[in-house]
């Protein structure tokens, strides 16, 4: 066992410094291609649905109305981004939460003010049916990014104006959700029974991987952010359970449903 001084984390050294600087060298000596949004920007688009899910190009009502306006790079994948109806973004988002989070800073640097994200997630409470989303009201940030966007806490608020227009959308399609804590973590190896326990005691029904980095990294910045979670599994002390549903028409309702929250408050 590696035994140390918790409090002199690396990961705990949170410091307000401006990146304006640093960022915009980055993005200037990196050849970032910005000048693909000028069509969004002439628009006024500043939405942008976050997708998460594989194999968007499956879900072929919404692909037909998308143009391909920019390509998020990582040193291991490409991200497209389009324009939806040409009137918001659709961004397919890197997993995990620094990879997500980047995306982010390079889409609120060409001024997206608004994010809702769609995924799945992990459930750990067994009696909550299969077919019922989450909208994280806040996140445990058992992850890293957070830290470096606000000071330590125990979990991160995700916008609640937001997640009313959500809860209130879901409600006139007559879906099933609830508003609920879950918890974000970088190891998905390490949801351990007792970790599992310890979450669950903190009010935490669902496990995923970015929520609380992107919430923080939104907050930080004074952008509204939300997010909607359909279970994929469920998964408790000593068991796992994959959940079977038809994924395109589920994706292919929820776009359309982000779609329209965010016209609504456009």
């Amino acid at each position: 066992m590696v035994v140390g001084d918790a409090k002199n984390a690396p990961i705990l050294e949170f410091d307000q410094e401006d990146t304006t600087t640093s960022k915009n060298q980055f993005f200037n000596q990196g050849k970032k291609e910005f000048w693909r949004f000028i069509e969004a920007r002439k628009n006024g688009i500043n939405e942008c649905i976050l997708f998460f899910p594989r194999a968007f190009n499956e879900l072929q009502e919404i692909i037909v109305d998308c143009k391909l306006v920019y390509e998020f790079k990582s040193a291991s994948s490409i991200s497209p981004i389009y324009i939806y109806k040409n009137s918001i973004l659709i961004a397919i988002t890197p997993l995990g939460g620094p990879a997500a989070a980047n995306l982010i800073e390079e889409l609120s640097y060409v001024g997206v003010k608004r994010f809702i994200a769609m995924g799945s997630c992990g459930c750990l409470d067994d009696r909550l049916p299969s077919s019922c989303l989450i909208i994280p009201t806040s996140a445990i940030r058992d992850e890293g990014v957070s830290y470096h966007y606000l000071p330590a806490s125990r979990d991160v608020s995700t916008s609640k104006t937001l997640n009313n227009v959500i809860g209130e959308t879901l409600k006139k399609y007559k879906l099933d959700y609830v508003f609920a804590k879950i918890w974000t973590t970088d190891a998905i190896y390490r949801e351990t029974p007792s970790r599992i326990q310890r979450r669950k005691a903190e009010g935490a029904i669902a496990v995923e991987m970015e929520c609380a980095s992107l919430a923080a990294v939104c907050l930080s910045k004074n952008i509204e952010f939300s997010e909607i979670l359909y279970i994929s599994d469920v998964i408790t002390n000593d068991s796992w359970k994959l959940r079977r549903y038809d994924k395109i028409k589920l994706r292919t309702k929820l776009v359309k449903i982000c779609y329209e929250i965010l016209k609504s408050l456009n």
